[in-house]
Parts: C-alpha cells; structure tokens; sequence
C-alpha cells in the first residue's frame, strides 16, 4: 500500500509501516513538515497516497473526501506514551487489508476501528 504519513505520526509508528512492507513517504523526509493540511492533501491525491496521521482535522470528509486520494486513516490515540500508543496501532491498523482502507475515512481508537465511506460512493 502506498502511504503517506503525516509528519505527526510517531516515527515508530513510521518504521512499523515500512515494516509491514508498504510504501511509506513521511511528511518529514519530503520536506512537507510545516505544510498545510491541503498541502499533504494535495501530495495525497497526486500520488493516490493513503494519508495516515493522527491530525483531527481530516476527520472532514467534505474537505478531505478520503475517495480522491487513496483513504484517510486518522489515529485517535491521545493521552498514552508514544510506546503505548505504537502498540495500539500496531494490533489495529495490522488487523486491516488493504481493501477496508481504500477510498474510506478509517478511525483507529484504542478500542477498534471504525470506517466511514463517503455518500457519493
């Protein structure tokens, strides 16, 4: 899977994905730390990219429609150790395919996972 990882996802959270043997482009080695959401959008849509971060702000699927690009995947995992965290995201986002991804606005939590799909598909 082709991902981009904004430049607020803990790095281990990063070498995990690599790991899992997706194709991961950080925020932060592409010279896009700083950029406007719309401007990771944008690298997102170009590159049919699935954008994972744990920014609340592309939870708004009018502004960021997770089917022009390749899915948006928002962490919500506030208020545990960056360790803590890495672990919750490692067991939810390994339980997902591909397929639950793409196209979709998915939520992790320290619960679970959830996927929203836009109306107009």
């Amino acid at each position: 899977m082709k991902i981009l990882a904004n430049e607020n996802l803990y790095e281990p959270m990063i070498d995990h994905l690599r790991g899992m043997g997706h194709d991961v482009v950080s925020c932060r080695s592409r010279s896009l730390s700083g950029s406007s959401d719309d401007v990771v959008y944008r690298k997102a849509v170009r590159e049919d990219r699935v954008i994972v971060t744990m920014d609340k702000d592309f939870l708004r699927m009018q502004r960021f429609p997770p089917d022009a690009c390749g899915g948006v995947v928002v962490v919500k995992i506030y208020r545990h150790t960056v360790a803590d965290t890495t672990r919750l995201f490692e067991i939810h986002f390994g339980a997902l395919d591909e397929d639950a991804i793409a196209r979709r606005l998915t939520i992790i939590n320290p619960d679970g996972v959830r996927h929203r799909t836009p109306r107009n598909s």
